[in-house]
Formats: C-alpha cells, structure tokens, sequence
C-alpha cells in the first residue's frame, strides 16, 4: 500500500477523533447541568441521562476503535518505510503549535504576500516580524511543517534512521554509544566469586542543534505573473537543497558543528564508525563478487540484520544486477511491487544517489547496516523568511530557511561499509 496513503489514513482517523472528543466534551457539559439538580430533579430526568451516557460511551467506544486501527495502520507504514506517525514527536509538535487553525485563508494570503510583498495582505492572519534592514517576515508554521514532511519523503536515511524529538532548554545532548562490549558470562560455583567484566566500555557523544541555512531566489515577475503554485515551488526547492546537504553529511559529515557521517574517516573523534567494520566485497580483478557480499552480510550481527538494508551507489547497482550465484541465478531479486524494494540476499537495497559513484579502491560504494543505529536529531525551531527588500535591486525575492539539527551512527556493530577491491583502505 502506498505510504502516502496509510498517512492521510491515519492524519483522517485522527481528525475524526478530535471531533468526537470536541461531542464528548459538549456532552459532559450537558450533563454536568443535571448533576446539580437535585434527586427529585433528576430523578424526572433521568431518560435524558441516560441517553446522555449512552451517547458518551459510544463515541468513547469509537475513539477506541479509532486508535486501534491507527496503530495498526501506523505498523503497516513502518513495515513500508520504517517512520511512525504515532512515535516521532517532530510532526505532531508542529500540528500542536499556536498557530491559526484557517489554514486555508493563511494560505491565501501566503500566495498574495509571495506575489506582491504587500505586508497588508497578512494582516490579520499573520504574526509577522519586520526587519527594517533586510525586509524579512517569517512564514506561517504550517509551510515549515510541511518543509520538514517533504524532508522526511526526500532524505533516504531519514526515512530509516531514529529521529530524537526536538529539544527544549538545552544546547546539546549526550548519545551514549558502545564502544566495546562485554565480555562472555563466565561460570561459577554457588559460593564462588563473581568474575568482574572489564571490558564494557561507553562512549559519548555530543549531539546538538548545529544550524544549516539555505537561500532560494526567485524573479519577481516568475512570482507575479506565472501560475505556478508559488508556495509548493519555494517549499519544493528548499526541502531539495536541505535534504542533498543533510543526506550528504549524514554520510561524510566529520562531526565538527555538523553531523558525524558514516563514512566519516575522523582521527580525534573516537565516535566515528572504525576501520574494523569495513569489508572488501571484490579481489583484484572483479569489483564485486558473490562471496563478498556473502562475507559482508556475515559481518552484521542477526540481531542487526533484522531492518537492515543495502545502501549503494548507482555504479554498484549496476554491477549487482549482472552477477549471478553458483547456479547461475541473478542474486539480485527485483521488488514485486512498485512500492516494495529489490532484494540482495533477502535484504532490501536501495539506491543513493548521494554515495559517491566510483568503484575504486579508496571509496566506498555503499554499506549494509541498520539504520535505526543512526541517530538523527532535530529541532523544530525551523524558520522560513522571505525578503523582498534585499534583493530588490535584482528584482528577485529571497527564501531563507533556517533548520537546526545533528545526527550521528550510535553503534559501529550496526554497520559494514563496502569497498571494492581487494586493497586495504587508505585515508
């Protein structure tokens, strides 16, 4: 089923419940009145209250019934595409926020604002702040909700990893990762001393709400004239830009005011995924062989390889679907579905066309791993301005977004990085 669809489902199921809930309460009211009666009174009324309990229980019986099929619904969109609509905080944070629930004159507004910079035609509708240097008013809540949703649909990572809520009081958050684990259990007699592991060892990393900025300009006469939806071609464009930067640095970030990526070859920071958990999936004469793969998927825990998925550049797609097992059988299995993904040694693949495309010693072609492992985190302080005076003089008009956040891989045992060739890394 089309993850599009199991979300409006579930946004629909959950609007139906605000409205009942909105019934419940007008209802408790009514009844509230014949609860100060006396119990003559309310003994002549006492049909109406029942009635009234009836119709209570019945909509608290559907509210249930609702939320039922939501988190059943809501496990379907996570078997699709690993992102929950009932557990990540981020969405339902901003569908919470103070802003104006008449979403449709906000927006008709909005698209006036964007043709014509009239400030009046925000006015009462719009909380605006005014920048008397640079010209910039800050957009509605709703088209940031909406930015942050499309990054979700756009940034591949994303859509697999675990996205932290937003933080509120503080600069930054320590992820606590494991650097080594515990040794073996040992036996011992019934008196016997307990032996002391010495090996665990946590490790730390800061995560904190590095920010990243984006500017989009546009004509003004392609804004004034044209037909195009003026405020999806602005959010399309910068959900864009915002996700091949986040997605890129979510791979090579280095760490430093900015996510740790997982290819991140880093000496001083000790968080980064280590050489160890690099495999060679070729030899010296065939980029990537069979056995390879075999070997890279047994470097994965089975308690990781549950979720787990192939992540790799278009060069090594091409080269996947050309080789073929023992038998003579492609290993690669193509999705049965539109919606469903190819398969290599039945875990899912999927092509990121942010992974360098070059099958070269020194480069990674893709990793195996689980990326519920990758960290991400975000704030909801996400803000978008729009100047109109600053780039008058070029008679164009500026969208600026504003995003804070960080990310970072919390377990290296969760991941194999994928060279290939038979050569040793080299930085």
């Amino acid at each position: 089923m089309n993850p599009e669809l199991l979300r409006q489902k579930i946004d629909d199921l959950k609007n139906s419940n605000s409205k009942d809930l909105e019934s419940i309460e007008s209802l408790m009211q009514k009844r509230d009145v014949f609860s100060a009666l006396s119990v003559e009174e309310r003994a002549t009324k006492e049909n109406d209250i029942k009635g009234l309990d009836t119709q209570i229980d019945t909509l608290l019986k559907t509210i249930e019934e609702r939320n039922q099929e939501i988190s059943r619904t809501d496990k379907l969109l996570v078997l699709h595409t690993n992102s929950s609509m009932t557990k990540r905080n981020i969405v339902e944070d901003l569908e919470s926020s103070n802003s104006t629930n008449n979403d449709a004159e906000i927006r008709e507004r909005e698209t006036k604002w964007f043709k014509t910079g009239k400030e009046e035609e925000l006015r009462g509708a719009l909380q605006t702040g005014v920048d008397a240097d640079g010209g910039n008013l800050l957009a509605p809540q709703y088209l940031v909700k909406e930015i942050i949703k499309e990054l979700d649909n756009q940034v591949y990572i994303r859509k697999y990893a675990t996205v932290l809520p937003a933080i509120t009081g503080y600069k930054s958050i320590g992820i606590p990762t494991i650097d080594k684990d515990l040794d073996d259990l040992t036996w011992t007699t019934e008196i016997g001393e307990v032996t002391e592991d010495k090996t665990l060892k946590f490790g730390k990393r800061e995560m904190s709400t590095n920010q990243l900025t984006k500017l989009v300009l546009v004509s003004k006469k392609l804004i004034r004239e044209s037909n195009i939806d003026i405020q999806s071609f602005v959010r399309d464009r910068i959900s864009y830009k915002l996700s091949a930067t986040l997605e890129h640095n979510y791979l090579y970030g280095d760490g430093n005011s900015k996510p740790l990526g997982i290819f991140a070859q880093t000496d001083d920071n000790s968080s980064a995924i280590s050489t160890d958990r690099d495999v060679k999936i070729g030899t010296s004469s065939k980029d990537i062989t069979y056995d390879g793969l075999v070997d890279a998927l047994s470097g994965l825990k089975s308690g990781y390889q549950q979720g787990a998925v192939w992540m790799l550049n278009k060069s090594a797609i091409a080269t996947l679907r050309k080789i073929k097992d023992a038998n003579n059988r492609p290993i690669w299995q193509e999705g049965i579905q539109g919606n469903m993904p190819s398969t290599l040694l039945g875990i899912p693949v999927i092509q990121n066309d942010f992974i360098e495309d070059k099958l070269e010693a020194t480069k990674y072609v893709g990793f195996l791993g689980n990326l519920k492992h990758f960290w991400i985190l975000d704030s909801i302080s996400m803000e978008l301005q729009v100047l109109h005076e600053l780039y008058s003089k070029t008679n164009q008009v500026g969208f600026q977004v504003g995003y804070w956040g960080d990310g970072a891989p919390v377990s290296e045992e969760a991941f194999v990085r994928l060279l290939p060739f038979d050569q040793a890394y080299s930085a």
